[in-house]
């Protein structure tokens, strides 16, 4: 898991242990191991891709987010 801090928590730990698993964390900080690292860095680039098609950043950003849907 990542170091969120919900993930450390006793009622998360429980329920870990409650399924018969070992709960592992992540290195502190280690992008390349967790998913939604890719997808942020793929999202921002695609924005920087396409944002001057786009009056405002805001306007930009909610295409990229409808394109993905």
């Amino acid at each position: 898991m990542d170091n969120a801090a919900f993930h450390k928590s006793e009622q998360t730990k429980k329920i870990i242990a409650d399924a018969q698993c070992t709960l592992l964390f992540l290195p502190p900080y280690s992008p390349d191991l967790n998913p939604i690292e890719k997808f942020w860095a793929n999202l921002k680039a695609y924005i920087k891709k396409i944002i001057g098609q786009f009056n405002t950043l805001a306007g930009a950003i909610d295409y990229a987010f409808q394109s993905i849907i």
